[in-house]
């Protein structure tokens, strides 16, 4: 964690004194910095996701999981996503982007939901 915590203040560093001197180059030292963290991140975090999808293979919580694990990586992605258009001065397609992911949350979980729904009514005599 110390490493990327490193790189992290040395892109914001670098980006801050860039963007006094050539303003052009900052957002791209910042895009770079943000795609190196990620790409790190992602490789110390493929351990984890194999534990992961292997406790899903062996439980009847599967599709649950599968869900759970969807979810988390759209909303990862859209953060860093709305992350990079906020630092490139995109606003407005950083919060485009911040709906986006927000609905495809909600349709990745909605299946889930009906079935949870479904299992609550019977439970209660109503299905």
């Amino acid at each position: 964690m110390l490493k990327l915590v490193g790189i992290a203040l040395l892109t914001s560093i670098a980006a801050t004194v860039l963007k006094g001197q050539n303003g052009k180059v900052a957002p791209l030292l910042s895009l770079s910095g943000v795609l190196f963290l990620l790409l790190f991140f992602v490789r110390r975090l493929g351990g984890a996701v194999a534990v992961f999808c292997d406790l899903a293979e062996r439980s009847a919580l599967s599709p649950y999981l599968e869900t759970l694990l969807k979810v988390l990586c759209c909303g990862y992605l859209t953060e860093i996503g709305s992350g990079v258009c906020r630092e490139l001065g995109e606003g407005g397609a950083a919060s485009a982007l911040e709906c986006a992911g927000r609905g495809e949350i909600l349709l990745l979980c909605l299946p889930d939901l009906l079935t949870l729904t479904e299992l609550a009514l019977s439970l209660a005599g109503g299905g």
